[in-house]
């Protein structure tokens, strides 16, 4: 397990580079994620003094949110929904019901702490384990979840087998049929397929994106674990490639990726 004082170091990092928000960590039990405990430390640690990324982390059930709103650096409370009843039990233990009144809970909790929820819409694009998935089915759950108020939502590739047709197939129905929501893109993918998922979602008209520096991690309650995150220096090419007014200080970018690369060899 990564030192909170280690950690802390790098999202102190993170934070000099200028990206929108900073997913930092999770409020889960550390009996089920011990990489994630002691994020209250970690916290303390933290100094957003003259910073404009936004901090967020993901919790998984309402004793998570009430830990990560109690946080005062905290802005962005996140939770992982699907349209699949099994990825649900996988990652959350919990049904399609239990996740939506988890969702209301987090609203209210979010909501009386002046913290935002956003959802993270896991196995956007398909599904591996047999439940049903389609483009009306992903709209419908969607609509669900406007109808208690929430528009912004990433897309999740959570197992990265999607195809670039499908991404952008998704981004041009949701995006034509939801003209007032927000949609990110969040992809695990192996490194020889995300240019042209990239590709594919921005044509499609996404513009914001999620990536990890060096590609580490994945998630590690599906069973395909082992395909990493979207690099966020692959990222930022790619961004450059197609002019987009990205504001980051590649010398803080540098230094961030140095300390990336420290915890890796630890």
């Amino acid at each position: 397990m990564i030192d909170p004082g280690k950690r802390a170091e790098y999202i102190n990092a993170l934070m000099k580079v200028g990206f929108d928000v900073i997913d930092f960590g999770s409020f889960v039990s550390p009996k089920a994620v011990p990489q994630m405990a002691d994020q209250d430390e970690v916290l303390k640690l933290v100094d957003k003094t003259g910073r404009n990324s936004k901090l967020m982390a993901i919790v998984g059930n309402l004793r998570g949110g009430m830990e990560a709103v109690a946080q005062e650096k905290l802005d962005i409370v996140g939770f992982p929904y699907s349209v699949s009843d099994t990825f649900l039990h996988k990652n959350i233990n919990a049904d399609n019901t239990r996740a939506l009144a988890t969702i209301d809970g987090l609203s209210d909790i979010c909501r009386d702490n002046g913290k935002e929820l956003r959802i993270f819409m896991s196995l956007a694009y398909g599904n591996p384990y047999g439940d049903p998935w389609s483009l009306n089915l992903l709209a419908e759950r969607i609509e669900r979840l406007a109808a208690k108020g929430i528009f912004t939502l990433t897309l999740a590739d959570t197992i990265g087998v999607a195809s670039a047709e499908l991404i952008g197939e998704v981004y041009e129905s949701l995006l034509h049929r939801f003209p007032g929501h927000e949609f990110g893109l969040h992809i695990h993918t192996r490194p020889d397929e995300w240019h042209e998922k990239l590709e594919a979602a921005w044509n499609a008209g996404c513009r914001w994106y999620e990536g990890v520096i060096s590609g580490i991690g994945g998630c590690p309650m599906t069973g395909y674990e082992l395909i990493g995150n979207l690099n966020t220096l692959d990222l930022l090419d790619f961004l450059n490639e197609k002019k987009a007014q990205i504001s980051v200080d590649k010398v803080a970018l540098s230094c961030a990726r140095a300390i990336a690369v420290e915890i890796l060899n630890q």
